[in-house]
């Protein structure tokens, strides 16, 4: 996705970097708060849905509406204002949008490269509209069947969510051990080369 970003060379380098810490802070500054005011776990835990957030903060807030504009979503709220199950599906299918163009881009990336099985099919760009067409189907047809194992198993379902985040940070890192290992060999010049930093010394 790359090719799609101005002067990545130095754009890139610096997202990446910048994810760290950002999102470090962001998310002390979002559980903090939440750790001073927890409620009783065991009645975020007795949650039926099995998500208890919407119910920690609505009882965080001590009311439906303060609840509901921090997490968009409630029991509750929904059973006092069902015409706002609309308002959720909508922002869900936004969402789910963006994140599919996101990931289809990143799937004919890598078919182009021949990184994955197929890759002559799936590297493929509709000419009509210019979009990924087969890598979009191919990951349609992965979220729904990520979507039938949590119909049999919640647990299971939620293992492969969490290992995404894990499988983010090695995506990261794997490139930074690479080039440790060969000794930045493959790497002659950048435009944020450190070698710069060390003769301005």
């Amino acid at each position: 996705m790359a090719e799609e970003v101005h002067n990545p060379s130095e754009i890139l380098p610096r997202a990446i970097s910048w994810s760290v810490p950002i999102g470090a802070i962001s998310g002390i500054i979002f559980l903090l708060p939440i750790l001073f005011t927890l409620p009783d776990v065991a009645t975020l835990l007795a949650v039926h849905s099995g998500q208890p957030i919407g119910v920690m903060f609505t009882l965080i807030m001590g009311f439906n509406a303060g609840g509901f504009s921090l997490v968009m979503v409630h029991q509750y709220v929904f059973a006092s204002l069902p015409e706002l199950d609309f308002l959720v599906f909508g922002i869900g299918m936004f969402c789910a949008i963006s994140i599919s163009c996101a990931a289809s881009t990143a799937t004919r990336a890598f078919a182009r490269d021949q990184a994955i099985l197929f890759h002559t099919h799936f590297a493929k760009v509709n000419t009509t509209s210019d979009v990924p067409v087969n890598a979009l189907l191919l990951l349609t047809v992965i979220q729904v069947l990520l979507g039938l194992i949590y119909l049999d198993s919640s647990t299971a379902f939620n293992a492969f969510v969490g290992v995404a985040m894990m499988c983010l940070g090695a995506s990261y890192a794997m490139p930074v051990a690479i080039s440790l290992l060969n000794g930045r060999s493959d790497i002659t010049d950048g435009t944020l080369s450190s070698r710069r930093a060390r003769s301005c010394r």
